[in-house]
This record gives structure tokens, C-alpha cells and sequence, in this order.
């Protein structure tokens, strides 16, 4: 029996290193067997922020029922890359954009067509981050999208929301025809509301 117990200092290592794996093993396993069945794995979140779910009612009051609205749009829905880029250009024009979600887009109600963007405004950010959204925000007016800027700090009412909707969607030249011959309508908005709920002439 004395044999079998180890004899030199190194032996006596390796058997102290044998015997605390075993007993890691058997906790891990004890811990398993202890713990039983998992509780709840996910549990429910806020869609929109407080700052979000504000935008998201005055726009859809001012808006009424000729415009819809939609939050949270990646900005690859929105925007495409230009055919005259170059295989490089175009790799970090879609890398700047890619992951890039838009606020709110605001769109014509039956061809679903972007009509204009909206962007909250948010003071959180760092100088550079800020210097990269608003160089993705000039590059959608560049795109020819009007882009719509509202500060939390200051909101407008649904009037005066309604008036800026109105000043950024008159009517330009006509769009070209779209892929099919189909021709979007011109959205163009009365200078006066005959009754509360506001309406887009298409």
C-alpha cells in the first residue's frame, strides 16, 4: 500500500493536479444537477425611446393618412450604389452605409415610394460619430431625398411639423418614369387644411 503513494516531489504534483481535476469535474457537474432547469431566457424591451415614440406621433399627425410612416429603415432600403463607382469607391460607400439604420422615412401610401427622411436629433454622440451621420445624411440629399432634421430639445407641433412637410414636398421637376413604365405622382400638399385632419393631394 505505502508503494502505491507517490514518492518524489514530482509525483506529488502530478497527483495534486489529477485529483483537483476530478474534483473540478464533479462540481461542474454538481452545479449542472443543482441548478436545474433554466428560468425565462428573454424577457420583453421598448421598441422606440422615449424621444422615438414622441417623433413617431407627431409625424404620424401631421402626416395623416396620405403619408405612411416607417422607423427604424436601414439605409441600404433607401439608398443603392451609384453604377458610376469605381470597385474600390464602391466597397467603402457600402461599407459607410451598411448597419446604418434612417429614424423614420416617410412615403407616398399606395407605391410605397421614399418621399423624405427623417432624423432625430441626438447630442449623445461623439465629434466623430456625429461628423459620420451627418456626412450620411448629406450624401441622401446629394441622393436627391429631402431630410428632415427634429431636435427633442424643441418639438414642433403637429402644425408647424405639418407646414415643414409641406415646404420640403412641393413639387420639383417630375420624377422619371420607374422600371415598367410606371410614372410616380407628384405629392403636393394644400397651402390651407379645410378641417383638422391634414391631407397630401397625390
Amino acid at each position: 500500500m505505502i508503494d502505491l503513494l507517490p514518492v518524489s516531489l514530482l509525483d506529488w504534483l502530478v497527483s495534486g493536479l489529477v485529483v483537483l481535476l476530478v474534483v473540478l469535474v464533479l462540481f461542474s457537474l454538481l452545479r449542472r444537477i443543482w441548478r436545474g432547469k433554466p428560468g425565462r431566457l428573454y424577457v420583453q424591451k421598448l421598441m422606440f425611446t422615449p424621444e422615438g415614440a414622441t417623433a413617431l406621433t407627431l409625424l404620424e399627425q401631421a402626416a395623416g393618412s396620405q403619408l405612411r410612416v416607417f422607423p427604424s429603415v436601414p439605409m441600404t432600403e433607401v439608398l443603392a450604389l451609384s453604377p458610376e463607382l469605381g470597385k474600390a469607391h464602391r466597397e467603402t460607400a457600402w461599407q459607410d452605409m451598411f448597419g446604418e439604420k434612417l429614424d423614420f422615412v416617410l412615403c407616398s401610401p399606395k407605391e410605397l415610394r421614399v418621399r423624405l427622411v427623417v432624423a432625430l436629433v441626438d447630442d449623445s454622440l461623439s465629434q466623430a460619430d456625429g461628423r459620420h451621420r451627418h456626412t450620411l445624411l448629406a450624401r441622401i440629399e446629394d441622393a436627391g431625398l429631402p431630410v428632415l432634421h427634429l431636435s427633442p430639445k424643441d418639438w414642433p407641433t403637429p402644425a408647424e411639423l405639418r407646414d415643414e412637410l409641406q415646404s420640403l414636398l412641393k413639387p420639383a421637376e417630375a420624377a422619371p418614369p420607374l422600371p415598367g413604365g410606371r410614372q410616380e405622382p407628384v405629392l403636393s400638399l394644400p397651402d390651407e387644411e379645410p378641417d383638422d385632419e391634414p391631407r397630401f393631394r397625390l
